[in-house]
């Protein structure tokens, strides 16, 4: 079989992934290792900037990472993956797009499922890629497994910020028995290791952004040209803070907003005007604000 290639992660999934581990390093390499990777992906410090009333989405990426020996990888696998009801809310969860999809046969087994019960919140996932032939992930490298969207609860407009973690904990319940996390490699039970994501939502007051940011990510990179180039031709998502996006600061949102900032980000061209390089209010009077629409 042939390795997966990793083009979503090299192309289009620009993330931040939680703490590696390092004492562990040897154990877990023979293990495998749970992670959760984030986009847009927090600032430096893990924290996400909200603006007071904003109602902020973020999508979390689970991850395994295997250094499996021999020709064999993993055959299946199990998740039980919960939040802090308090912060946060999920609002959906899917394998599709995933490497394990890709991977996946007709006769297999399928099983994902968000989980709001005494068990506590989150989603569970079971996946046995082929129940009739020999069909694994690759022994070795970093595959995506499922996704799920999340929805951060508002936050009061003097609040000083709430820290809140996502991680794999055995025991959610969904519409069966309790899951834990588990891989079948080589026709056993393995327990990998888990990496939690941990976070810090801050809130800022109405107004507040930083010029070229379209993902709300807290920072200007080539992420937020292809989220442009997105929203206006493909019918992705909308941004955040339609100000923000207005790259080029001209009143409008259109293709000059990605070329602007990719001349900016690997040609050497100007700078997005103010509020950049932090984020601050709109010095222009231009009739726009974050709840502006393109046009």
């Amino acid at each position: 079989m042939e390795p997966l290639k990793l083009r979503a992660l090299a192309l289009a999934w620009i993330v931040w992934m939680g703490t590696p581990l390092s004492g562990q390093d040897e154990d877990c390499r023979a293990s495998g290792i749970l992670s959760l990777a984030a986009s847009p992906p927090p600032l430096p410090g893990r924290e996400y900037h909200i603006e007071s009333g904003e109602v902020f989405h973020f999508t979390l990426e689970a991850r395994l990472e295997t250094h499996f020996e021999g020709d064999w990888g993993v055959q299946g696998f199990s998740l039980s993956v919960a939040h802090d009801a308090g912060v946060l809310e999920i609002t959906g969860a899917t394998q599709e797009g995933t490497d394990a999809a890709e991977v996946f046969r007709p006769l297999g087994f399928e099983r994902i499922e968000t989980v709001d019960n005494a068990t506590g919140e989150g989603f569970v996932c079971a996946v046995v890629l082929s129940l009739v032939q020999p069909v694994t992930l690759p022994p070795e490298g970093f595959f995506s497994l499922a996704r799920a969207s999340y929805r951060a609860l508002l936050l009061p407009e003097d609040s000083a910020g709430v820290s809140t973690t996502v991680e794999y904990r055995d025991g959610l319940r969904g519409s069966a028995q309790p899951v834990r996390n588990r891989l079948t490699w080589n026709g056993r039970s393995v327990t990998p290791c888990v990496v939690p994501f941990s976070i810090r939502l801050t809130s800022l007051p109405p107004g507040i952004f930083l010029r070229g940011d379209f993902d709300g990510g807290g920072s200007v990179d080539i992420s937020d040209a292809v989220a442009v180039i997105g929203y206006l031709f493909l019918a992705g998502r909308p941004p955040g803070c339609f100000d923000a996006a207005d790259a080029n600061d001209d009143g409008r949102l259109d293709i000059a907003d990605p070329i602007f900032g990719l001349d900016f980000l690997f040609r050497g061209g100007a700078p997005p005007p103010a509020p950049f390089p932090r984020a601050g209010p709109d010095p222009t009077e231009d009739g726009h604000s974050c709840s502006s629409r393109a046009g």
